[in-house]
Order: C-alpha cells, then sequence, then structure tokens
C-alpha cells in the first residue's frame, strides 16, 4: 500500500509558478477541443445542422462518457471502427480527471519544504491507499503533490486522445463516402434566430 504522508496544516496558493500556469492553461484549452471533437463526431453521425448540435448535446458530461454516445451511433450504423476505441476512452478518463483537478482543486503548499499541492474533492480515494474501504474526497479531501511534471503528463493525455478523435473523424468522412444511405441529410436552418412565435386565434 501506498505510503500516507502525516497530515499537515497548509496555506491556500494563489499565484502559482507561471511554468505551471502555462501548462494548466493549455490542459484546459486542449481538453475543450476534445470536447467540441466529440460533440462533432455526434452531430455528424445524427446529421445535425450547428444549432440543433448545440441545443441536443450541449450537456455536462465526460469526454468518456461522450465517446460511448459515439461508438453506440456507429453500432447502430453498422460501422465497424478501425481507432482503438479502448484505448482512446481510457485516455479520455484519465485526461478528464486530470483536467477537472487541475481545474477545480484547491493548491496548496506545504509549510516546510515548500512543495506544491493539490487538494482533491471529487470522486473517492484509491482503494490501494484505504484497505479497500470507500473514502469520499467530498468528506475526507486528499492532498496529493502536483507540479510541472504532472501537467505535462495531462497534457500528453489530451493530445494523444485528440489523434483518437481526429482518427474516428477521419472514420466518418469515410463512411459517409462508402454508406451514404445509413446517413440522413441535415435538416436545413430555419429560423436563425430561434424565436418562438404563438399562434393568437385562428387556425393553427
Amino acid at each position: 500500500m501506498p505510503e500516507v504522508a502525516a497530515p499537515f496544516e497548509a496555506e491556500i496558493v494563489r499565484d502559482l509558478p507561471d511554468d505551471l500556469l502555462g501548462l494548466i492553461g493549455q490542459v484546459v484549452v486542449g481538453y475543450t477541443r476534445v470536447e467540441h471533437g466529440l460533440l462533432s463526431l455526434t452531430s455528424l453521425l445524427l446529421q445535425l445542422n450547428k444549432a440543433e448540435s448545440r441545443i441536443v448535446l450541449l450537456r455536462q458530461m465526460p469526454a468518456h462518457e461522450r465517446l460511448d454516445m459515439v461508438l453506440d451511433l456507429f453500432a447502430i450504423k453498422g460501422i465497424e471502427l478501425k481507432t482503438d476505441a479502448e484505448r482512446l476512452r481510457d485516455d479520455l478518463a484519465k485526461a478528464t480527471s486530470g483536467r477537472n483537478n487541475v481545474a477545480h482543486g484547491i493548491w496548496l503548499r506545504h509549510p516546510a519544504s515548500g512543495q506544491l499541492y493539490l487538494r482533491l474533492t471529487r470522486s473517492d480515494w484509491p482503494k490501494d491507499m484505504t484497505l479497500g474501504n470507500k473514502i469520499k474526497r467530498t468528506v475526507f479531501p486528499q492532498s496529493i503533490e502536483y507540479g510541472v511534471d504532472d501537467c505535462r503528463k495531462t497534457l500528453a493525455l489530451i493530445d494523444r486522445a485528440l489523434v483518437g478523435v481526429d482518427a474516428l473523424g477521419a472514420e466518418i468522412d469515410s463512411a459517409l463516402s462508402e454508406y451514404p444511405g445509413r446517413f440522413r441529410p441535415p435538416a436545413p436552418l430555419v429560423s436563425r434566430l430561434g424565436v418562438r412565435k404563438k399562434v393568437l386565434g385562428g387556425d393553427a
């Protein structure tokens, strides 16, 4: 079982080193690109126009769960994938966790060593650190050492996920060409403002 450091009182850090801040920005922007790519895949498979896509699909959902939706849509259209979907899903799950950690975590500094820590309050502690017991981080937060190298690992996962998402996009392009009958044409955007009109009397 991994060694758990003794509890210590730490100050909340508001000013992070510039190199770490730059990497955090790349993680957040990169993950947004992944989410947009997955949204576009779903839109293409359903042949939604952009407005329909934003209305129907812009819901909070982890990237790996959105991938599951994409894979289901491929499956019902009878399209076999060459992309390693299992690896992509694993990358997306880890990238989502890494992105959430830096985007929502509280930064702390060890009073003696000056080491930066990231306080996590989402999901549960790893069971190999809790003798198999379920300990919620919302109840008992976990603080982990975190630095530039950790952020680079998350960024590498996001970059690899982007390659996988792009590969799925290429497979959709191929399927659209090979099996056009399995896709309905996108509906035209009639009302660009989306104004809801009320019928005031008369025949509707």
